[in-house]
């Protein structure tokens, strides 16, 4: 299964003056436009209890940008005043850190204590990561049905990667019957989030008709809007949907062609309409400020 994945990323981008409206009111006002990894600036604001902006500290540490060099250790340090203050962002940040055993002994059962934390605060992205821990039995004892109801939760809170969750669980027959004209309409919801392996998953189960009707001109456009995709940190995944891709493709006839290239040029559009329709919070190892 596609895990969730437990690195920290290296986006750290500035959130929208919009996003800053929609702010708790326990959270300092920060100026639109600010940059979101001044350490000038951000300490002013880190004065004023601003836990994203703590957050955000850490984050530099981490990263080891604008700080002599990267030291986990430090970054937990700032992570764990922002989670006291009750930002979701950072306790995932903080699961993260232990179930990679970042700055810390790795731990799976404190990872689960972080997210658990966040979940509690409605934090999607963290519900996943503990349906995660179930599905793989890692600091909890294995458990496919308590993994799927995490999944669920996470799902209906939006999350995309928890939506390709629950499409395999459907195709491969984990805690509830196998399914897949359900798994492929949880492929296509968690593609509509912009998550690449659930467009690659929609375009093999298309492609192959397991389970349901053979359409390899719509499997094709499935696979190819994926590749746009994939990030840096997928190189595995990415790599495994460009062969599906070219062994597709050598099958396709020239009408199936066209007609799957004009389906992935809608399918592009449809996505980043979506996409922009949304202003998601900040996920684990980006800044909110």
């Amino acid at each position: 299964m596609q895990r969730a994945k437990w690195v920290l990323l290296a986006v750290l981008a500035a959130v929208s003056s919009a996003a800053l409206a929609q702010q708790d009111d326990t959270f300092t006002e920060v100026k639109p436009g600010i940059d979101a990894l001044d350490p000038n600036r951000l300490m002013g604001a880190v004065q004023k209890g601003d836990p994203r902006a703590m957050n955000n500290v850490g984050l530099m540490w981490a990263q080891g940008i604008g700080v002599p060099k990267a030291d986990y250790e430090e970054a937990i340090r700032w992570w764990k005043e922002a989670a006291r203050r009750g930002y979701a962002v950072s306790m995932n940040n903080l699961g993260l850190a232990y179930a990679n055993g970042h700055g810390v002994k790795q731990d799976f059962q404190q990872a689960l204590k972080w997210w658990e934390m966040a979940a509690e605060r409605g934090d999607a992205w963290a519900m996943n990561s503990i349906g995660d821990l179930y599905e793989n039995g890692l600091g909890v004892a294995q458990d496919y049905k308590e993994a799927f109801d995490w999944y669920a939760r996470a799902a209906e809170a939006g999350d995309g990667l928890a939506m390709y969750n629950l499409g395999n669980f459907h195709e491969k027959g984990l805690a509830v019957g196998r399914n897949p004209k359900a798994a492929l309409s949880w492929y296509e919801r968690g593609a509509d989030k912009g998550v690449a392996i659930a467009m690659h998953a929609a375009g093999k189960l298309l492609a192959e008709g397991r389970g349901i009707p053979a359409d390899p001109a719509e499997g094709y456009a499935w696979l190819s809007v994926a590749g746009d995709y994939f990030g840096a940190q997928d190189k595995d995944d990415a790599s495994a949907n460009a062969q599906a891709l070219r062994d597709l493709t050598a099958r396709l006839d020239p009408g199936q062609l066209a007609r799957g290239q004009e389906i992935a040029r809608n399918l592009r559009l449809r996505i980043e309409e979506r996409r922009k329709a949304r202003s998601p919070g900040a996920r684990p190892g980006q800044s909110e400020i």
